[in-house]
């Protein structure tokens, strides 16, 4: 019986690796997609940023009406 305890004994050591690989595992699929969240929103905002600055040109480039006084005093 004793080959038994030591068999469950060692179970339990690779339980508690595993849940350590599994630890650190999900640490890091969290980091990555903080990261990735990070990335998206810059993404985002250089796109709006974009949007912004090329209405601003439109707004330049857009003529306006002018009043033309034609009549003879």
């Amino acid at each position: 019986m004793r080959g038994a305890g030591l068999g469950m004994e060692r179970v339990l050591k690779n339980l508690v690796r595993v849940e350590r690989l599994l630890g650190h595992l999900e640490q890091h699929q969290t980091e990555r997609h903080v990261k990735n969240a990070v990335k998206e929103w810059l993404l985002a905002s250089r796109s709006v940023i974009d949007s912004v600055i090329d209405a601003l040109e439109e707004e330049e480039d857009t003529p306006t009406a002018r009043k033309i006084n034609i009549s003879q005093e």
